[in-house]
C-alpha cells in the first residue's frame, strides 16, 4: 500500500517471488494467466542471472516448477485473504498507522518467501554450491546492468528529473488502486514526494551491499564445496537478510522512509472521492476472487 520508490535490487533470490507477486500488480483480467505462467517468467529471469546448461539447466527448471507449486500451496491463500481484509478499509478513512499495517502485511508475505529454500532438492543445492567463477562473474554483469538502469533513473539525474521519475512510479501504483487521479491529487503527491527523506544514493548503496552479500555467499559455498545442508542453511540465511529488514543495519533508514510513505498514502487516500474508493474496493475484490480460483483443489 505504501507509495515509495523501489530501492531494493532485483536480486536472484527475489526472482521467483517477483514472478508470483506480478499477479498482484498486473491487469486484473490477466491474473490467472500471469500466475499460472509464473514459473516460466521466473525461469526466464533466473537464467538471466545464472548461466546453466545441459542437465543442470533441466534440474533447475524442475526446481522452479516445484517452488511455484510450493507457493501456490503454502502462500497464495494468504494473499487472497489479505486483499479481502483490505476491502472495507479502503472504503473508509485510513490513518498512517493503518497504512503501515497494510504495508507490513505485504512485507510479512515477502519475508515468508524464504521458505522456498526448503523445496530445493539435492541436485539443485549441488548446482548452486558449485557455481564457477565464470557463472558468478556473469551474475555480477547482470547486477551491473540493472545498476546502470537504476542510476540512469534515480541517481545520475537532476532533482527535477528524479522527482518526475518517482512521481511516475507513485502515480502508477495509485491509479492501479483508485483509477484516474485529479490534477490536485497529482500535485499533492508530487509535493509529498519532494518532501520525503528517500535518498537515491543511499538506496543505490543498499543495492550494492545486498548484491555483494549474494556474490560473497555463493563464492564461499563454491570455495568450500559446501554440503547440501550447509548450502541450504546459507541460502535460507541469505534470503532472510534480503527479505527481512528486522536485523538490517539499514533498518533505521527503512523505518523513516516507511513512515513517510504511510503518511503520503494516508493523505492521498483522504483526498479520494467516493467513486475512487469504490474503485479501490472493486480492484481488491476482483483480485481476491481471481487469486482464490488459483488455489489448489483440496
Amino acid at each position: 500500500m505504501t507509495i515509495s520508490t523501489p530501492s531494493k535490487p532485483l536480486n536472484w533470490f527475489k526472482i521467483i517471488g517477483a514472478a508470483w507477486l506480478l499477479a498482484l500488480l498486473g491487469a486484473c483480467s490477466a491474473i490467472k494467466v500471469a500466475y499460472n505462467n509464473g514459473h516460466e517468467l521466473a525461469w526466464w529471469w533466473l537464467t538471466d542471472y545464472i548461466d546453466v546448461q545441459g542437465e543442470d539447466r533441466a534440474a533447475l527448471r524442475q526446481t522452479v516448477h516445484r517452488m511455484h507449486e510450493w507457493h501456490r500451496r503454502e502462500q497464495l491463500a494468504s494473499y487472497a485473504e489479505m486483499l479481502r481484509r483490505w476491502q472495507p478499509l479502503v472504503a473508509g478513512e485510513l490513518d498512517p498507522a493503518q497504512v503501515c499495517r497494510m504495508a507490513d502485511d505485504v512485507m510479512q508475505r515477502v519475508s515468508a518467501l524464504s521458505g522456498a529454500v526448503q523445496v530445493l532438492d539435492p541436485t539443485a543445492l549441488q548446482i548452486l554450491s558449485r557455481l564457477s567463477a565464470q557463472q558468478i562473474a556473469e551474475m555480477e554483469r547482470q547486477f551491473a546492468k540493472g545498476n546502470r538502469k537504476f542510476r540512469e533513473k534515480y541517481v545520475d539525474v537532476s532533482p527535477k528529473e528524479l522527482l518526475e521519475n518517482r512521481l511516475d512510479s507513485g502515480l502508477s501504483r495509485a491509479q492501479w488502486l483508485y483509477g484516474s487521479l485529479g490534477r490536485q491529487q497529482e500535485n499533492a503527491l508530487r509535493a509529498a514526494l519532494a518532501a520525503s527523506a528517500w535518498d537515491a544514493r543511499e538506496a543505490y548503496a543498499w543495492r550494492l551491499r545486498r548484491q555483494q552479500d549474494i556474490v560473497q555467499t555463493l563464492r564461499e559455498l563454491a570455495r568450500t564445496q559446501a554440503s547440501n545442508e550447509t548450502t541450504r542453511l546459507a541460502l535460507r540465511a541469505l534470503m532472510a537478510r534480503n527479505l527481512d529488514m528486522q536485523d538490517s543495519p539499514d533498518r533505521a533508514r527503512y523505518e523513516s522512509t516507511r513512515e513517510q510513505g504511510c503518511q503520503t498514502m494516508a493523505r492521498l487516500h483522504a483526498s479520494t472521492t467516493p467513486a475512487q474508493r469504490a474503485k479501490a474496493q472493486e480492484t481488491l475484490r476482483n483480485y481476491a476472487a481471481d487469486l482464490s480460483t488459483l488455489l489448489p483443489v483440496q
